[in-house]
């Protein structure tokens, strides 16, 4: 899927490495931290390159990372990935990575607290200062508070989320590979559908296509509703047939060389009826209206208040006032900066910066509509010096704008 080759520059993987270390310490001196201990595997994954082993259940107890403002960090990696770790990350020293124990026992956490992470502190001369830990434990916390309790343990979570905000160029090669299978994961998946399949058997599909291109992992579970399932808005796929007259809503995406996709396309198998017709062409328009909105210098506030009011003017403003509008992307599949989440107040206003990258995802569940009456349209949407730019291109379904239909894989037969 992605080849090193001698006959042209692709992705700069030393560049990029360095300037994810260089940045994340610039934001640690601009957040006045000494030291930095990362248990996200997103957050280890961009201050040290680390491909974690990725499970379908907590992280925060497998690996950790440790860095100051200068140097290579320290990382703790899953006991049985150490040996694979030292001998392919040759940009850390071989010393700096060691195995973590699986911190899920009260007695094993005492025991990589005082036998690693405080032996390790104390070298970095830092047990006295301010530091940073993005997540952990309960039991992890208080083991390091114990353990050293001069130091001033703050919130480092986002100072990683500041740092990976905005992404440099060779991180945007990354994920334009990432949104680039997601396309082709997509347009398959669609020629999949008809009448009788499964929705498990379409979202097989689109695995099967994600990770014969080499992604490391889905973006989530990845979403394969139809019909009823899409209002309330069912976020799996199951065993449902297909019927003629669905609505299929498909949310998908991976993980390429730790950066994510994650786009989300609304069909309908045969002809869709006038109120699908109207609930589609709502989160079309919404979508036009956030890619024109979108820019430099606007805050996230204005897109949010722009885009529900075009979803407010179509009289859907019941059906489409919930979740977060859009996301930021990188190096984990939904962080922030955040654009539009209703279910709380307190969202941090912020600008737009070029190469800041979002997922924008407009989404309307009206329920009781024959055929389903739920859709989302997402888009990767990557803000540019003049404007934006979005990354998936994966056409939009003509049948539900009231365009007749089209030969593409947007209009299954």
């Amino acid at each position: 899927m992605y080849y090193a080759v001698d006959w042209v520059d692709r992705i700069d993987f030393q560049t990029l490495r360095k300037y994810r270390t260089e940045n994340l310490q610039k934001k640690m001196k601009e957040h006045g931290l000494d030291a930095l201990m990362c248990f996200r595997a997103e957050n280890i994954r961009y201050m040290t390159n680390m491909r974690p082993l990725w499970w379908p259940i907590t992280f925060i107890t497998r690996n950790a990372a440790i860095m100051t403002q200068m140097g290579a960090p320290v990382l703790y990696v899953t006991s049985g990935d150490a040996a694979r770790c030292r001998a392919t990350m040759k940009w850390l020293p071989e010393e700096n990575i060691r195995p973590c124990a699986t911190m899920e026992d009260p007695g094993i956490v005492k025991t990589m607290v005082y036998r690693e992470f405080l032996p390790t502190l104390q070298k970095m001369g830092v047990t006295d200062g301010r530091i940073g830990i993005d997540a952990a434990t309960t039991a992890i916390f208080y083991e390091l508070k114990a353990a050293l309790p001069k130091a001033n343990f703050v919130d480092g979570d986002q100072c990683v989320k500041e740092a990976a905000a905005i992404k440099h160029d060779e991180e945007i090669k990354c994920l334009r590979v990432a949104i680039q299978v997601a396309d082709v994961a997509m347009e398959r998946a669609m020629r999949r559908i008809e009448s009788g399949v499964r929705e498990c058997e379409v979202l097989a599909t689109a695995m099967h296509t994600l990770y014969s291109f080499g992604m490391e992992v889905p973006q989530c579970s990845l979403i394969v509703t139809s019909g009823e399932n899409t209002a309330p808005l069912h976020r799996f796929a199951s065993d449902k047939f297909i019927h003629r007259g669905d609505l299929v809503f498909l949310d998908l995406g991976g993980c390429f060389n730790g950066y994510f996709s994650d786009f989300t396309r609304t069909v309908c198998l045969g002809q869709p009826n006038q109120q699908q017709k109207l609930i589609y062409t709502a989160v079309y328009e919404t979508m036009m209206n956030i890619i024109e909105t979108m820019k430099p210098g606007v805050t996230n506030e204005v897109v949010n208040q722009s885009a529900r009011g075009v979803i407010k003017k179509h009289g859907f403003e019941e059906y489409g006032f919930h979740g977060v509008l859009g996301h930021s992307i990188g190096t984990s599949g939904l962080t922030a900066p955040l654009i539009g989440e209703l279910a709380a107040t307190g969202e941090r206003v912020f600008e737009l910066q070029p190469g800041m990258v979002f997922s924008m995802e407009p989404t309307i569940t009206v329920p009781g509509i024959p055929g389903g009456g739920g859709v989302r349209i997402e888009n990767n949407i990557l803000i540019t010096e003049k404007g934006n730019e979005v990354l998936n291109k994966t056409p939009y379904c003509q049948k539900l704008l009231g365009k007749g239909s089209c030969d593409g894989p947007c209009c299954p037969r």
